[in-house]
């Protein structure tokens, strides 16, 4: 059956398994997909807080086993600096979708905001013993987590769902994405860098000719979603995007293109496309 999205006829089966496929072609996710996928995660999260099932199992064992890679003397307990090293191992991934602040750097600074915590649970119970254990630490973690989840933005998106949002969610959550430091930066830059790792399948931390064409046409299903870009680029635009980007030494292309090329460029031309959108210019409209 077809549908109408933005003005286009498209078939949704088509089209949610073109997205299906690009997220599972030699994945390299494995089943732990709230490690890269935040929709996956905020339920991951609701579910290990509220129920005594697999997620709360996982969540446990995850923030045990940070737990047990921070305790440096392996005797059960934790000091201060070690509690500082474990809230940045458990917050590295919220960080990731832009759910928790991003790291301090000041590292003195960071371990006196750690302190106020680490303090108030250490006395939570009885006399201060200048360190923790792990049954203090996970009480405070499902604690913390519970609050950090109700607080999404207003008007998020999940960038690997486009189907639970509509084109005007997209538009403006990813101009706000444009603001380095702020929640949709981060979050689109995580997508970003999942398209990146998803089409690198030699797992160099670059990409070549063939897996770029893969990597434009994987970012680019959101927009095409919305008939925001063409639903395909020809071999000379796809060679001349490779060459702007590609890596070169003395001036000499070295054939291959980084993650940190792709994203600023994705940035650059993401906001191009949105003022010819915003200006009656875009692509949809002109053909």
């Amino acid at each position: 059956m077809l549908t109408k999205v933005a003005g286009r006829t498209v078939a949704p089966i088509a089209r949610s398994s073109l997205i299906r496929a690009c997220s599972t072609h030699h994945s390299p996710w494995g089943t732990d997909h709230w490690r890269h996928d935040k929709k996956a995660f905020v339920a991951w999260c609701n579910d290990a807080i509220k129920d005594t099932g697999a997620a709360k199992r996982e969540f446990y064992g995850f923030c045990a086993l940070a737990f047990g890679d921070v305790d440096a003397d392996k005797d059960g307990f934790i000091n201060i600096e070690q509690f500082d090293r474990l809230l940045e191992k458990i917050a590295a991934i919220p960080r990731r979708y832009g759910l928790a602040p991003p790291s301090l750097e000041d590292r003195e600074e960071r371990v006196r905001l750690h302190k106020i915590i680490f303090d108030e649970l250490d006395t939570k119970d009885g006399p201060a013993r200048g360190v923790l254990g792990l049954d203090q630490v996970m009480q405070w973690t499902f604690e913390h987590v519970a609050g950090k989840i109700t607080q999404i933005p207003e008007g998020d998106v999940a960038l690997y769902h486009p189907e639970d949002y509509t084109e005007e969610e997209y538009l403006a959550f990813i101009e706000r994405a444009f603001v380095p430091g702020s929640y949709e930066h981060n979050s689109f830059y995580n997508f970003i860098l999942n398209c990146f790792v998803e089409s690198d399948t030699h797992c160099q931390g670059r990409v070549n000719y063939d897996q770029f064409s893969h990597l434009l046409s994987r970012a680019a299903v959101v927009p095409r979603q919305f008939g925001l870009a063409p639903d395909t680029i020809d071999e000379a635009t796809r060679k001349a995007m490779f060459e702007k980007m590609e890596l070169k030494r003395d001036g000499v292309g070295q054939g291959f293109v980084t993650a940190r090329k792709f994203w600023e460029w994705t940035l650059e031309h993401t906001k191009m496309k949105i003022e010819l959108q915003k200006a009656g210019k875009g692509w949809r409209e002109n053909h």
